[in-house]
Formats: structure tokens, C-alpha cells, sequence
């Protein structure tokens, strides 16, 4: 570890241009009020009741604010509220300089994400908040505060990107808040994985618009683990225009169970997106799935290119052709994942390939995130030389956070 910039000697020639695609602010209940409106009220009342002081939570009784020192061992070893830069955003930037980042996604905490879990969840697996009256127009109010908040974030530092939460009831709604949060500063929108934007297939024609919008304006589209209930609940996912003329017969909870389904709706999510063809209309497009592991994107890739490839076996089903490029080829363009810091990203690439995809996120400072995330992945990389590890924690992630 060099201790000039906290980070393995391997990466030091790409200190100062490394791209995180995954961070977040971790404001303590006890002051949401303060920074999102009287909204949160009753929401910080419930997370007054967690176990004080945890790093995986957000009670902080015992909060003296963003005092601590940024050092390596603040940064690498510190989660939740106490992390240097979790809460004053101005602060941030020193924390990025000690770890060689240039520019760094940063997604919203529990107030956005709450909200997510009230508008995509049902009445008996909302996290817990299914009692709350008017659960899906509160959940909406709380993510209109979030986004204020995000906006705000946006002009402190062109290195620092707030992700805003982009939903919509209808394809007019989506694309006037839309342009209202691009218009605010807002340079990367987080889609709820399991609602079809504005009641629409990812696929659909009608929203080529907003694809055309984002493309054009250099916006990056992503998915975040937090909005994937209920997925399955609709089958709007296969009505699109694309998916037409084929032939057809008759024929973020912790439980195993959870974590071995949280990425589903996300794999359902790009696969509608890339069999339907958004990213040969709209071959700009910049997209990605965070905090979702990486152990998806591959098997999906292969399994495409398998359909793709044999796309007669079951008889005549679609002319011309919808696709001119592999499945396979449209994912390395276009999308983009990171792996948590557990994962062996390295198996993945030599199994895979798709070395264009994978990305470096630290999810600071949230306790997922693990310690020493940049460390661990370095020593995953390095046997395949710079090339690689330049991709992983500089280009690939250049992505969703241009310059």
C-alpha cells in the first residue's frame, strides 16, 4: 500500500484517473429532516428504533458531524455515518484524492431507496414499511426529496455525480422529469429495475425518445440494487414492438434466498433491452447495473449468443434479422457492472472475456463495500498485466462517468 495515496503499488500508475461507479452519501436519520424536508419525518422515526451507532445503519444519536481525519485507515476501515465525506459532500473530494479516484458515481442512501422499496414492493414486502398510509404516493414524495438533494450535490464538484432516481407513471410523465433533472445538473439517472419505465417494455419504440434524449446528452442510464420487488408481477417486460412476429406454441435483503435473486430483474432489465434492439437504435447509450454483482452479465452474454445464434432451430421466427451484432457485442459496448469486492472478477474474464464490462465501485462508504474493495480487486487483476487492470479501474468506468 503506498502511503502517499492509500492505494496497492500496482495501481499507482493510474492514480488521479481511477473511475468509482458506485458511492454514496450516508446522511444519519437524525438529520434528515435538515437536508430533505419535513417529508422524512415519520421515515426517520422508524430507523430511530435500529441499533444505535451501527455502521450498517442510519441512527446516529450520537452524531458530532463530518469531523473525522482523512487518512487511510478513516477511508479503508470506517463505514455508515462516521466515514470521512459521508455527509458533508464537500469533503468527498479530499477522500477521493487519498485513493487515486478522478470522478465517482454517487448513488442515494435509505430516503431515496425507501422510497424505491415503497413504489416497487407489495403491500407485504415493502422492508417493513408496508403500513404506512398511501405507500406508493409517499414513497414517491420521498423520492422527489431525494432528487432535490441530488441536485444540490450535483453543483458542489463536476468530480462528484449524484445519481437522481428517474420515474413515471406514463411516457409523458418519465421524460418531463427527465429533462428537469438534466436541466438541474443531474448526469446519470437511477431506473427502478422492476417497474417498466413509464409502463413501457425497455424495448418499446415509444421510449426511444428518452433513449435519444439520454444518448444525445450524455447521460448515463443505470440500475441499482433497491428497486428490484415485484419484478414478475407484470408481463409488459415482452410487449414491444421488437418482440413481435416470433412464433409461439403452447408450451438489498440478506436471506440466501435474496441474495441469490436481487440481480433478476436487472438480468431481465439489459436482456429486454439488448434483444429489443435500444442499443442498435441507439448505439450511445451509456448503461449500467451497480451494486448487483458481476456474476451475471457473463452467463447472460453467453446465453444470449446462444438464442442469437440459433435463431431458426425452431423454425422460421423473425425477417430480417433485428439484431446485426452478437448479443455478446452489444453488452461489451454499452453495458457496463461492477462485482462486490468478494467476487473472483478474475475467473469471470477467463471464463467470459468481456474484460470491456466490468468496473471498479467501492460502495463507500457503505458497510457492503467491504475494507480494502480497491485492494482485494488489484490482487484479483494484476496477472493479467496493466492493460487489464487500466480497464477495470480507469476506462471501463469512463463509461458512465465521462469526463
Amino acid at each position: 500500500m503506498d502511503a502517499a495515496t492509500a492505494i496497492p503499488e500496482s495501481l499507482i500508475p493510474f492514480a488521479g484517473r481511477m473511475i468509482d461507479v458506485d458511492s454514496h452519501d450516508a446522511m444519519p436519520a437524525q438529520l434528515w429532516q435538515a437536508h430533505y424536508g419535513q417529508v422524512t419525518e415519520r421515515l426517520a422515526e422508524r430507523f430511530y428504533r435500529q441499533v444505535p451507532n451501527h455502521p450498517g445503519g442510519t441512527n446516529y444519536p450520537d452524531f458530532k458531524g463530518d469531523i473525522l481525519p482523512i487518512n487511510a485507515d478513516t477511508v479503508w476501515n470506517t463505514k455508515g455515518s462516521f466515514a470521512p465525506g459521508s455527509v458533508d459532500v464537500s469533503r468527498r473530494v479530499q477522500v477521493m484524492d487519498l485513493v487515486g479516484v478522478s470522478r465517482q458515481l454517487m448513488f442515494p442512501s435509505a430516503v431515496t431507496i425507501i422510497g424505491a422499496a415503497l413504489q416497487t414492493s407489495s403491500e407485504h414486502d415493502a422492508s417493513g414499511f408496508a403500513d404506512f398510509e398511501n405507500r406508493k404516493e409517499y414513497g414517491r414524495e420521498l423520492i422527489r426529496a431525494g432528487n432535490t438533494f441530488s441536485k444540490k450535490v450535483a453543483h458542489v464538484s463536476d468530480r462528484i455525480r449524484p445519481v437522481a432516481a428517474l420515474v413515471g407513471d406514463t411516457i409523458e410523465e418519465l421524460m418531463g422529469n427527465a429533462h428537469e433533472l438534466l436541466d438541474n445538473g443531474i448526469r446519470a439517472v437511477w431506473l427502478l429495475a422492476s417497474i417498466p419505465p413509464g409502463g413501457r417494455s425497455p424495448a418499446h419504440s415509444d421510449l426511444d425518445p428518452l433513449w435519444k434524449l439520454l444518448s444525445e446528452r450524455n447521460i448515463s442510464v443505470t440500475l441499482h440494487i433497491g428497486g428490484g420487488g415485484g419484478f414478475l408481477a407484470t408481463s409488459e417486460w415482452a410487449n414491444a414492438p421488437a418482440f413481435d412476429g416470433f412464433k409461439v406454441n403452447a408450451e438489498f435483503n440478506l436471506s440466501p434466498y435474496h441474495l441469490s435473486i436481487q440481480h433478476l430483474s436487472s438480468q431481465n432489465f439489459v436482456a429486454a433491452m439488448v434483444t429489443g434492439g435500444v442499443f442498435e437504435r441507439h448505439p450511445g447509450l451509456r448503461f449500467g447495473a451497480i451494486e448487483l454483482g458481476a456474476h451475471w452479465i457473463g452467463p447472460l452474454a453467453s446465453m444470449l449468443d446462444m438464442w442469437h445464434a440459433n435463431n431458426q432451430a425452431f423454425g422460421a421466427i423473425a425477417t430480417p434479422p433485428r439484431l446485426t451484432r452478437k448479443p455478446s457485442e452489444y453488452i461489451a459496448s454499452n453495458v457496463r457492472v461492477c462485482p462486490f469486492h468478494f467476487e473472483p472478477v478474475d475467473e469471470y474474464i477467463d471464463r467470459y472475456g468481456l474484460a470491456d464490462v466490468y468496473c471498479y465501485a467501492s460502495d463507500y462508504p457503505h458497510l457492503e463495500g467491504g475494507r480494502d474493495p480497491m485492494v482485494k480487486f488489484a490482487r484479483r487483476l494484476e496477472r493479467f498485466g496493466p492493460e487489464v487492470m487500466e480497464k477495470f479501474f480507469v476506462k471501463n468506468g469512463e463509461h458512465l462517468v465521462p469526463a
